[in-house]
């Protein structure tokens, strides 16, 4: 087993047992998962961050690509490939694809509570 296979079967289990936890509390009704105006700001905070995150990532990812071709590299191809990259990495940030944004929000919501 490669060891990314390791990381992605260790995520895959640990998530839905988080997620479980939080539906369990609420399905008792001990706890309701309201989120108040602080929180959704948080929220869309952390999402901001992480396709900012992933912005950069795949710039990074981008140069390692080789250059060369048919056709010359120019300004405009380098302004359409960073504009579809920071598409990407918006799209993959709402998709909730990599958790980062939800993984901040626990982190940074415990400290704004005081934990």
């Amino acid at each position: 087993m490669k060891v990314s296979d390791l990381a992605l079967n260790l995520y895959s289990y640990s998530l839905p047992r988080q997620l479980n936890t939080g539906a369990e509390k609420s399905a008792t009704g001990k706890e309701k998962q309201v989120l108040t105006e602080d929180e959704k700001r948080l929220m869309e905070t952390c999402r901001d961050f992480e396709a900012i995150f992933l912005g950069e990532l795949l710039k990074s990812m981008r140069k390692t690509i080789p250059q060369g071709g048919l056709l010359e590299k120019s300004f405009g191809q380098d302004v359409f490939e960073s504009m579809l990259d920071t598409e990407y990495a918006r799209i993959m940030a709402q998709s909730r694809s990599t958790g980062l944004a939800e993984i901040l929000f626990q982190q940074l919501s415990q400290m704004m509570s005081g934990r």
